[in-house]
């Protein structure tokens, strides 16, 4: 895993956890590990990257292993209306949506929608996303 996303407070919170005079390293973990459910050994391994990129703290093996935590605006609630009115949907249920509905609202118009819920989950993931210009 490259990177865990996560919500600004939880990176604030295990920084300060590790920056205190006794840090408390357990308790960032235990504090990743609620938020990302991840396992034991890749939260050790994301919290000793954080000790070693912000604290100076010497774990080569963590930072080159370990996750990248990052921060970024969460898409909670996306309205899309589909021809049959306005549905709420989550990423997952528009992926779905938009294959169930191919046959009525055809293949290019299902492989955009296709593409844009790829970039959306590009975007939740922290990755860097653009617009590329049609010349068409």
């Amino acid at each position: 895993m490259t990177h865990m996303t996560v919500h600004i407070e939880t990176l604030a919170e295990i920084k300060r956890l590790l920056n205190d005079p006794q840090p408390r390293k357990i308790n960032a973990i235990k504090l990743l590990r609620s938020e990302t459910k991840c396992g034991l050994k890749e939260a050790k391994e994301a919290i000793e990257r954080i000790q070693h990129e912000c604290f100076g703290k010497s774990y080569p093996t963590a930072a080159a292993s370990g996750a990248k935590l990052i921060c970024g605006p969460r898409i909670k609630k996306l309205v899309v209306d589909m021809g049959d009115g306005d549905i709420e949907v989550d990423i997952e249920a528009m992926q779905m949506k938009a294959l169930q509905k191919l046959d009525t609202i055809g293949l290019q118009a299902g492989g955009e929608l296709l593409d844009f819920v790829e970039t959306l989950k590009a975007f939740s993931d922290g990755k860097k996303i653009g617009v590329i210009k049609n010349d068409s």
